[in-house]
């Protein structure tokens, strides 16, 4: 029988250094795994509308595609349009395009600013496919297209779609985890924490005083705050400017022990929808450990 979502979790009963193995022996169409009901936009929807969408759905990434045909032409990624809002270079185009009119820009085509040259696959690939592209590209969504020439799209498998779950996978989270993670003040700025995360493309940071865990902050928290294009006359840059990393960080955070096993993050993403959690120990943070890290951990091993 070949492997489906649902028995990727269940074909870790075998052993974590099997998985990989009996993945490649189950290999098969990658419609197995994928999400058919698509969540997609047109390249002229305005982008106050996508961060709507993306608040409604609680994407982080959605494809855009040519309202006629389906055809891909890119991808809404929410760090870039928390780049547009302030965070990075992206404010130019405000600047440049806009005269600095904020309310207008924010009314602008996303194709403006989304990714045309996001990675996709024809259905025809296979998982192991859909695993060299999230853990060599670093992407989290990869749309999947009838064919290279219409290029419709026809689903969307995510990170999520090939995380494996199982009690134990006989690793620790201390020996993947990545101990050297950028972190945020309570005090920082909101617009100095847009910049690092536009930046370094990170969805989230933890926030440290004195060496101690104090909470996290979210891209989503942060177009949270700005209202997700429930913008009425204000300057989001200015605002951004004007309020602490303290006002906006979600207190009440998940965190996981370095000696934990590894299969306890693939619960707690199933279980939560959070895609990342601080590895503390006596209450000091040692890293962070995300949704990617155990991807590569497993599928590389």
């Amino acid at each position: 029988m070949p492997i489906g979502k649902s028995d990727i979790g269940k074909s870790m009963d075998r052993g974590p250094r099997d998985f990989k193995t009996h993945i490649v022996d189950k290999e098969g169409n990658v419609m197995l795994i994928a999400e058919k009901n698509v969540i997609t936009t047109h390249p002229l929807n305005s982008i106050k509308n996508v961060a709507r969408l993306m608040k409604k759905h609680d994407f982080r990434r959605i494809p855009v595609t040519d309202a006629g045909t389906n055809r891909l032409e890119g991808m809404a990624v929410a760090v870039d349009i928390l780049d547009f809002l302030g965070g990075g270079e992206k404010y130019n185009i405000i600047l440049k395009d806009y005269d600095g009119n904020f309310l207008s820009a924010i009314n602008c085509p996303i194709n403006k600013i989304m990714n045309p040259n996001h990675p996709f696959l024809d259905k025809k690939a296979s998982i192991d496919d859909i695993i060299e592209i999230i853990i060599e590209k670093g992407t989290s969504a990869i749309p999947i297209i009838e064919n290279h020439e219409m290029k419709e799209v026809i689903a969307i498998v995510t990170e999520r779609d090939v995380l494996p779950v199982a009690d134990k996978f006989g690793f620790s989270i201390r020996e993947t985890m990545r101990e050297k993670c950028i972190t945020s003040s309570p005090g920082m700025m909101i617009s100095d924490v847009s910049k690092i995360m536009v930046r370094n493309r990170l969805r989230r940071l933890p926030v440290i005083s004195e060496d101690e865990l104090k909470g996290v902050v979210t891209v989503f928290d942060v177009l949270n705050f700005l209202g997700y294009g429930e913008f009425k006359g204000i300057n989001a840059e200015e605002v951004l400017t004007n309020t602490r990393v303290k006002e906006i960080m979600e207190r009440k955070i998940i965190t996981v022990g370095p000696d934990q096993d590894l299969a306890l993050v693939s619960r707690l993403v199933k279980e939560t929808g959070i895609g990342g959690f601080p590895v503390v120990e006596d209450s000091k943070i040692l890293g962070i450990i995300t949704t990617s890290d155990v991807i590569r951990k497993i599928y590389k091993e």
